[in-house]
């Protein structure tokens, strides 16, 4: 009986056992594939297809990684072909996120980083009918 007790309590002790989520923003990037769920304005509201152009709306058939050795990749969803490369990197005291990659290059503010969610904010650059700045909104990519 006391073995069985014994037994147990160990069970439960590992059973409890917290699992580490990573906290540093390279580890959190790196730790997920990333999809584009919505493209919004500052305020938080969702924009619209028709504000889209198409090199926009191509942005979500993509899966984005970002690698520990700085290279990023693009991942058709469907296919699981790689598009394109490129580097990226935290600048600016990790506020920053730089990508270099062709269609979706420049620095771009981080609002918000988390292992479910990421959102980036860049300088609108005519690919959307919106204000100056826009919003890109990505979840994990399963």
């Amino acid at each position: 009986m006391k073995k069985l007790l014994f037994l147990a309590t160990l069970l439960f002790v590992f059973s409890c056992k917290k699992t580490e989520t990573p906290t540093e923003p390279n580890k959190v990037l790196s730790g997920n594939f990333w999809k584009l769920d919505r493209f919004a304005d500052t305020e938080g509201k969702t924009l619209s297809q028709n504000q889209l152009n198409s090199q926009a709306q191509a942005l979500f058939a993509l899966d984005y990684e970002f690698r520990d050795d700085n290279v990023t990749r693009a991942k058709d969803r469907i296919t699981k072909q790689i598009l394109n490369a490129g580097t990226w990197y935290l600048i600016q005291d990790n506020q920053v996120l730089d990508i270099d990659i062709l269609g979706f290059k420049g620095q771009f503010k981080i609002i918000v980083l988390s292992k479910d969610k990421m959102v980036l904010q860049a300088e609108n650059n005519k690919m959307i009918s919106a204000g100056q700045f826009v919003n890109m909104e990505f979840v994990p990519a399963f």
